[in-house]
């Protein structure tokens, strides 16, 4: 898409200054911005590539010094960046209505005349799609699947027999949903698997990366609230449930019948033990290995995760155990002397 300039700052709410009537044909990176380009600066460390950009105008703080010929001025320059890349960069890609030749439908199913479906998807028995979904290259849905209108299987995708998807949901690239939780009992020194017999709900809006793992809940169900998002490599396992908005990115992982709140986000390589209550607006900083129940509105890091003022406290004490160690080494050669 192509916005003028005048058109691009009225969009994102900010103040023009320079030419209104350029053509903008995309947001890119300041340093390989081209003429009919336009970046942004939110850190004032990127300054610099100001004098060499070939950029046609620069969305800048409203308060940045800048000698620039074209800017757009915003108090929060990064929501503006995110609003010009959905402005100008996203091209929404069509459904292409209609059943590849190499697809296996089950007959059972009812196929709307809105939905695509690629070359060698598998679906089975009794599985009711909505409108406006498409279905890419060997994408498999089990039988009894729900899955809400405008929903987006990437390729290779797998859905469990029951799983139920909501409006618009996105599942990336060899995603497995439904798959048994990791649940077994030892009896007389042998494993015993314990039926996993639920299944995965996700609410409305829920966008699953690539290579993640979802678990079907052994009895009842896993699920997943409107709105929440989860990077690449994320593994929920069986009966967790996760609130609305949530942020969960790469190699996060939840163990089993953990409740997460509303708002809770989660920093990369963070965990979570079983059976906890994790509240609303919790912040899980990268890395944070929670084993206890965590309030509302609470910030935790480290391992085990602690408030993060105590951690960041801890760490600061680390760094001087060196030097505490010399001067307890000192102090115990004084004493020996005396």
């Amino acid at each position: 898409m192509t916005l003028k300039l005048g058109e691009l700052a009225q969009a994102l709410n900010a103040r023009l200054e320079g030419d209104g009537s350029l053509e903008i044909s995309k947001l890119n990176e300041i340093q390989v911005a081209a003429s009919d380009e336009i970046s942004f600066i939110s850190n004032p460390k990127y300054l610099k590539y100001a004098e060499t950009t070939r950029a046609a105008a620069l969305i800048v703080p409203e308060d940045l010094e800048i000698n620039f010929k074209n800017l757009l001025r915003t108090a929060n320059p990064k929501q503006a960046m995110l609003k010009a890349l959905q402005l100008l960069n996203h091209k929404e890609r069509p459904v292409r209505p209609g059943i590849h030749a190499t697809a296996v439908v089950h007959p059972s199913v009812l196929i709307p005349d809105s939905v695509e479906i690629g070359s060698g998807v598998f679906v089975d028995k009794d599985v009711k799609l909505g409108e406006n979904i498409i279905i890419e290259a060997n994408a498999v849905i089990g039988s009894g699947c729900v899955l809400g209108e405008g929903s987006r299987l990437y390729p290779n995708v797998v859905l469990y027999e029951d799983s139920v998807l909501g409006r618009n949901c996105i599942i990336h690239s060899c995603t497995v949903i439904g798959s048994d939780g990791f649940g077994f009992a030892v009896e007389a020194g042998k494993i015993e698997k314990i039926p996993q017999t639920g299944n995965v709900i996700l609410g409305d809006e829920v966008e699953i990366g690539a290579n993640c793992a979802i678990d079907r809940g052994s009895i009842g169900p896993t699920s997943i609230g409107d709105g929440t998002k989860l990077d690449n490599q994320v593994h929920i396992a069986h009966n967790v449930r996760i609130g609305k908005n949530c942020f969960l990115t790469a190699q996060v992982a939840i163990a089993g019948s953990t409740d997460l709140g509303d708002r809770v986000q989660m920093g990369g390589q963070s965990g979570v033990i079983g059976h906890l209550k994790v509240g609303n607006d919790v912040s899980i900083a990268t890395r944070g290995g929670v084993t206890h129940d965590i309030p509302d509105g609470t910030m935790v890091s480290g391992f085990p995760a602690r408030p993060h003022r105590d951690e960041l406290r801890i760490e600061a004490i680390l760094k001087k155990l060196p030097e505490l160690y010399k001067t307890v080494k000192m102090l115990e050669k004084q004493v020996n002397k005396d």
